[in-house]
């Protein structure tokens, strides 16, 4: 016996097909997340559960930012640096809000639910904890710097200003972390004194380093063209020795020419020696560059010489000399 499957029951089946494949978020998700004086609060949602937490810490960090908008710390910035005071435009000119953030620890996690297309959580975590953190940050970023000025007295100046020459990203955090922390009324917001003199040696530091170039006659035009490099980073260069020199870079090359076909083919071995103020060896480099021409050997060591330079902007200045 057959038995007919009343039409009626079709929109049922299909409603529960549809059910089985959800893709709306929880009611949760969409209602207002009311943070207070002792907790933050936020959601987030992500193809996986790794981006929904980051998308909810994402929050975090704008409701901070919300916050800081709203008070008179996102104006202005005052450091007590030793006995001077400096203030700095902060919000507008040191850091961009939109990328500016913090990675915070102690984060809850109160609700996590997923369907077919995602996942959804919410989190929350204790004011407290973020001051707390935000304080030890600087503390921490203050401290290393100290241990960098330290570094100094037994490195080579040129050694020690290339490894932190990047410490202004330093400030950046610091200055973040300081913003927030107004914004959350901490009874005190630390300084970063270590950091602001490890700034400030930085640039006396870099503006005494001379590098001397030892060079034959043949060598001209590599020189400038390296001369210019160490322009552009900011640090003087000489042809000529004296008691300004903090560094020697002695250039030697073998050039070699050839003729295939028609044309006139030349390359040249370059070694880069780098040495620091006591004659000791901080870098060696040897770079190969060539060029070709199809008038003149003259022509092809041009192009050699302008394969030097572009060797040295594709690897980097101090990666070319061997740093």
């Amino acid at each position: 016996m057959i038995k007919n499957t009343p039409l009626l029951s079709i929109p049922f089946i299909l409603m529960g097909i549809v059910a089985c494949q959800s893709t709306q978020a929880p009611n949760w998700y969409n209602q207002p997340q009311m943070s207070n004086e002792l907790v933050l609060k936020s959601v987030g949602e992500g193809r996986n559960l790794p981006q929904a937490k980051q998308a909810a810490l994402s929050q975090i960090n704008a409701q901070l930012w919300t916050e800081i908008n709203s008070s008179s710390a996102s104006r202005e910035l005052v450091q007590s640096q030793n006995t001077s005071s400096k203030t700095h435009s902060f919000f507008d000119d040191r850091v961009n809000s939109k990328t500016a953030s913090v990675t915070f620890a102690g984060v809850r996690y109160t609700k996590v639910e997923n369907n077919d297309i995602g996942y959804y959580v919410q989190a929350e975590v204790d004011r407290e904890v973020v001051k707390n953190q935000l304080i030890n940050d600087i503390q921490e970023i203050d401290r290393q710097a100290k241990v960098q000025l330290d570094a100094l007295t037994h490195q080579d100046p040129l050694i020690w200003w290339l490894k932190n020459q990047n410490q202004q990203s330093q400030t950046q955090q610091v200055l973040v972390r300081q913003a927030m922390l107004r914004a959350l009324n901490p009874t005190a917001v630390p300084n970063a004194p270590e950091l602001d003199k490890l700034i400030s040696t930085l640039s006396k530091v870099q503006s005494n380093i001379v590098v001397q170039f030892v060079i034959d006659k043949s060598e001209n035009k590599s020189a400038e063209l390296l001369a210019d490099k160490f322009s552009n980073q900011k640090v003087k260069t000489t042809f000529r020795k004296s008691s300004s020199v903090t560094h020697v870079l002695k250039l030697n090359s073998e050039l070699r020419q050839s003729k295939v076909g028609d044309a006139y083919i030349s390359t040249k071995f370059t070694t880069l020696n780098f040495k620091g103020r006591k004659g000791n060896t901080l870098a060696n480099k040897e770079i190969i560059s060539s060029g070709n021409s199809i008038s003149n050997y003259a022509l092809s060591k041009e192009a050699a010489e302008r394969n030097f330079s572009e060797i040295i902007d594709k690897q980097g200045l101090w990666e070319s000399l061997g740093f």
